[in-house]
């Protein structure tokens, strides 16, 4: 993500990039290629989303009732995982 000036250079080294173009616009990014401009802010997401699964990069989330994880460690989104260098 990014704003009109910087945004892009930001996102260079992303696989995908959601960027302000203008008020209330956004442009979309597949690497450094954009995809979409002008997009209107109000349907943004749903069209970055669009374009992720597009190119099958798009991992459902996880629901409250699904007890399933969409994380390949085995740890929840949003569960807290101690590291060997902080006390229990």
């Amino acid at each position: 993500m990014g704003c009109i000036v910087n945004g892009p250079g930001e996102m260079a080294d992303a696989d995908f990039g959601y960027v302000g173009s203008g008020p209330g616009k956004i442009t979309l990014y597949k690497g450094k290629e954009v995809v979409k401009k002008g997009v209107d802010s109000a349907i943004a997401v749903e069209q970055l989303i669009n374009l992720l699964k597009e190119s099958s990069a798009w991992i459902e989330p996880v629901t409250a009732d699904s007890g399933i994880s969409a994380t390949s460690d085995g740890v929840s989104p949003g569960a807290h995982q101690l590291l060997p260098s902080e006390p229990n």
